[in-house]
């Protein structure tokens, strides 16, 4: 099972998942239902923040930290993560992780069934294999963004911690819709 390091040096166990528009759509369609109007209660501020008033024996999230316990089955508090390690676990399980070399490849093996000579083609390769991943990361970075602004989203209202179920429902709303924007970045 892979395993992904964190700020506190202790290791994570990850489930096999891949973080993928289903994923992310099942995941915000369990934060905020609009069919049912059914909601999660979502914390202010934090990966993890105590009980949830409705229900002592869970946990509240953020969005974020609903994202983590859905990536790996584990508590956020449990591994000490932060904002940034679960942005960047969700890039490493996503389809975008090694899409960059994946692309490369398939355009290398393209250019090498091609009926043209030998100087061309290695000229060709050459080109293709200069390309850093920085070149093809437009997706990746709107997805990076998406997710990044889920705390900001998340935390919006109920500034002086005592939130009605109004606002609960809001910010659930919010959130899942952030959710199924940085699903929408995601290939196919």
């Amino acid at each position: 099972m892979p395993t992904k390091i964190n700020k506190t040096k202790k290791p994570v166990k990850i489930k096999k998942i891949v973080v993928n528009r289903k994923f992310l759509t099942d995941l915000a369609n369990d934060i905020y239902n609009s069919k049912n109007k059914t909601f999660l209660r979502l914390c202010n501020g934090k990966l993890q923040n105590g009980p949830d008033p409705t229900n002592s024996a869970r946990p509240m999230h953020c969005g974020l930290g609903e994202l983590y316990l859905a990536m790996t089955g584990r508590q956020p508090e449990e591994d000490g993560v932060d904002e940034e390690v679960v942005t960047e676990l969700a890039v490493e399980l996503s389809p975008l992780n090694g899409l960059v070399d994946s692309m490369k490849d398939k355009a290398i093996r393209a250019i090498e069934s091609l009926a043209i000579p030998k100087s061309a083609k290695t000229l060709m390769v050459d080109t293709v294999e200069a390309i850093s991943d920085n070149d093809l990361s437009d997706d990746e970075e709107a997805f990076r963004a998406a997710l990044d602004e889920i705390p900001k989203i998340n935390d919006e209202g109920c500034e002086d911690g005592k939130c009605d179920i109004a606002t609960y429902r809001a910010r659930s709303k919010r959130v899942a819709a952030q959710l199924k924007l940085a699903a929408s970045k995601l290939p196919a």
